[in-house]
């Protein structure tokens, strides 16, 4: 492994890491369990990461417009809230992919129709929240659909979320994000959803 003996610190792992490996693109592919898996895959063009004080980090990922999102006016689209619970550490804590250490919201717009699925699996971070920058790769992330409005259709449960987080930290975007989000979804399920008081 290339990577084995580069010094860990921070930033300075990443770049280092981007210069070894050719750069890494932010990506996700959500796949059903079954015999005919039905997946979805997205480049989420909006995608940031930010310190939180009750975990050790959180990714907000998207693909719709920032303008749809925050006035409401969602038909269709995704929007992925992964909590970095503890940073994996050689030495001290497992490094195992079968451990659990991030967890998932994922939520689905179809047709002005709302699902969110939960779940939870194992995330290696390169960097921190604290930094510019960071990447985290994620895999064995099993979901099931939680919550959802009446005409939604569920072809996913039980899904398996694979896929990589490469963005910029940024906590007013994060911010933004998560309120707007939290009212959207309060406003399809007509009940107070997703808020997290700071």
């Amino acid at each position: 492994m290339l990577l084995a003996w580069i010094p860990i610190s921070g930033c300075s792992y990443v770049n280092t890491a981007y210069n070894w490996i050719g750069g890494i693109t932010t990506g996700m592919r959500v796949e059903s369990v079954s015999a005919q898996p039905v997946h979805l895959a997205t480049d989420f063009p909006t995608a940031v990461c930010a310190t939180d004080p009750h975990v050790e980090g959180t990714i907000w990922l998207t693909d719709i417009p920032m303008g749809n999102l925050t006035s409401g006016q969602v038909e269709t689209g995704q929007i992925l809230h992964i909590e970095l619970l503890w940073t994996p550490r050689p030495g001290y804590t497992p490094i195992d992919y079968e451990a659990t250490n991030i967890s998932v919201r994922y939520i689905l717009v179809s047709n002005g129709e709302y699902g969110i699925y939960e779940g939870g699996g194992f995330g290696y971070p390169l960097g921190t929240p604290e930094s510019s920058s960071m990447v985290l790769n994620i895999e064995g992330v099993t979901l099931q659909l939680a919550e959802s409005t009446d005409g939604f259709i569920d072809l996913l449960s039980p899904a398996e979320l694979t896929g990589t987080f490469n963005g910029s930290c940024d906590v007013g975007m994060a911010v933004l994000i998560r309120d707007a989000t939290s009212q959207l979804v309060t406003d399809a399920f007509g009940r107070t959803m997703y808020v997290r008081s700071d």
